[in-house]
């Protein structure tokens, strides 16, 4: 669910695929201090001998990169093709050979090199020098804890709550991260989990009527999301939400307008940042599993 215009589209994914497939891609168990770029979780990278900040982007397969660490690297790049067999201005795809956070190492890091001063500079992105996708954590279990405000990757723990499972943004979107457990007004949905989305929960169009949100859908109040889908309003309305179970307090549920880029009926709702901060949230991509405490 989100963002910059440039390389992105709709509520949270890139509209390219297969970028994952370096054959010595690896990332290794450790933990990293997170921390908050324009509001959203960030970790502190060393790229060689440059310091740069990276969000953790849950919406995102694809990690990313600007292109001026390209340049200064001297990374190789490849143009992005798309599936319509044309090269995607502006966007190629590289390899970082060794990305670390804290104790956590990634090394082959698949990368998309694209252009992002124009639009952080639009406030279209946060104040960030690139993003690690979920597939860099692919294999391992992802916790976040937003109360010691640490990353931990692992190669075991797990956790309980949801099953997740990779579903596709749209018809023609990449594969995103979705997971039961969450419910609103007490009926479930299936949610996808982005962390760089500010919101709370952001109901679909197609998910409306069947939980009963009819009515709630027809608010006039509205709040601006700039990290989204290059900057949109959502309709705002008060619900109330839970995760297995455990209600998330005084928490606003959110509907999309027209400017949304919408899942086509795949899953119901995007769960946001506004959900997550001050818990600690599980990713068990072993295991396919999602868990907040």
């Amino acid at each position: 669910m989100k963002a910059w215009r440039a390389v992105a589209t709709g509520v949270g994914c890139l509209l390219v695929t297969g970028v994952m497939g370096a054959q010595d891609f690896k990332v290794s168990d450790g933990k990293a201090k997170l921390q908050l770029c324009s509001g959203l979780p960030c970790v502190e990278v060393m790229v060689d001998k440059e310091k740069l900040l990276m969000a953790i982007d849950t919406g995102n397969p694809h990690s990313v990169v600007d292109v001026a660490l390209a340049r200064n690297e001297g990374l190789d790049t490849t143009p992005y093709v798309g599936s319509d067999g044309k090269p995607r201005p502006g966007v190629s795809l590289s390899e970082v050979p060794s990305v670390k956070a804290g104790t956590v190492t990634f090394t082959s890091l698949p990368v998309l090199v694209a252009p992002l001063l124009k639009p952080k500079a639009a406030d279209q992105m946060p104040e960030v020098d690139g993003t690690l996708g979920y597939e860099a954590f692919k294999g391992k279990v992802l916790r976040l804890d937003f109360k010691k405000n640490t990353l931990e990757v692992t190669t075991g723990g797990g956790c309980s709550g949801g099953t997740m499972k990779l579903i596709t943004f749209g018809k023609t979107g990449p594969l995103i991260v979705t997971t039961t457990g969450f419910s609103v007004n007490g009926k479930p949905v299936v949610a996808q989990v982005d962390t760089l989305y500010a919101g709370s929960m952001v109901v679909y169009p197609d998910a409306v009527t069947k939980l009963g949100l009819t009515d709630l859908a027809k608010t006039k109040v509205r709040e601006h999301f700039p990290y989204t889908d290059g900057g949109v309003d959502m309709l705002k309305a008060s619900a109330t939400e839970d995760f297995a179970g455990k209600p998330f307090g005084d928490q606003p549920v959110y509907f999309a307008t027209p400017e949304v880029h919408l899942p086509d009926g795949l899953f119901d709702a995007t769960i946001g940042f506004k959900l997550l901060a001050g818990r600690v949230v599980t990713f068990d991509f072993a295991g396919s599993c999602f868990g907040i405490l």
